[in-house]
């Protein structure tokens, strides 16, 4: 297969979602004339987007101060090379464009609760029942004692985060739309499932869910944990059986009422 028709390929995947049904969209509502380059887009945003012969593709998308970006898409459980691209960035009327140096475009709606919400090639909003999957989040570092981080993860919802060393991992709950789950910094295993089923036993809550690419389960105990790293310390000591590979570390819930659920 030739390079030119694989770009191809890749470029209608994300556009198209990689689906076989045709996509139904609506027009972005933005404000007329709107310019501007704030910092908080700058860093890395990630996510799980659909994919029509592999549980999922692993969206990472690098925004740099100098206004150029790094897209790298992995294909999960299949053997095909990552695919990356560069280019550069910008914001107009509410929405990042980015121009890649192959001549493509790919657009994202800001507008939508600190989160990027990708475009079809018309501009508009994917609105499929799978519209939900075409989002990125900001990649942060959980194990820092940043209150701006924890206040700006309670505004979009977030209940509880976790964090794991060696390897490196990231939980996050959201008990009323679900849990979002990666290893870092590969992502060799990255799952995003709908709301949880709860079990409380003592000092111990398990949430369960199941994912396109496999079950996740997660055990909160209610002990004081020392991240191996940072030397933070977390209210809960954390357990994550991801497709069937187990993960331990610490975590804890930013909201007393989110505990209390």
């Amino acid at each position: 297969m030739s390079k030119g028709f694989w770009l191809f390929l890749v470029l209608a995947a994300i556009v198209s979602g990689c689906t076989t049904s045709e996509l139904s969209t609506e027009a972005v509502d933005v404000e007329v004339g709107e310019s501007r380059l704030p910092r908080s887009v700058v860093g890395v945003w990630r996510g799980v987007i659909p994919c029509a012969d592999c549980p999922g593709i692993n969206y990472n998308l690098s925004l740099n101060e100098d206004n150029t970006f790094e897209e790298t898409m992995v294909y999960q459980e299949r053997d095909v090379e990552p695919y990356t691209r560069t280019g550069t960035w910008q914001i107009a009327n509410g929405i990042l464009q980015l121009h890649g140096n192959d001549s493509t475009s790919t657009q994202f709606d800001l507008s939508i609760g600190g989160e990027l919400h990708m475009l079809d090639q018309k501009g508009k909003r994917i609105t499929t029942n799978l519209a939900d999957k075409y989002r990125l989040r900001k990649d942060t570092d959980l194990t820092g004692n940043n209150p701006e981080l924890w206040n700006e993860k309670r505004r979009l919802g977030v209940d509880f985060i976790a964090t794991g060393n060696e390897p490196g991992w990231a939980l996050e709950i959201d008990q009323e739309k679900g849990m979002y789950f990666k290893t870092l910094p590969s992502e060799t295993i990255a799952l995003e499932t709908a709301i949880p089923e709860i079990v409380n036993n003592g000092k111990t809550i398990t949430y369960k869910a199941t994912a396109e690419t496999g079950d996740l389960i997660v055990e909160l105990t209610v002990q004081p944990c020392e991240d191996t790293m940072s030397g933070k310390m977390f209210t809960h000591t954390v357990r994550v059986k991801a497709k069937g590979i187990e993960f331990n570390g610490c975590g804890m819930f930013l909201s007393t009422k989110s505990e209390e659920k």
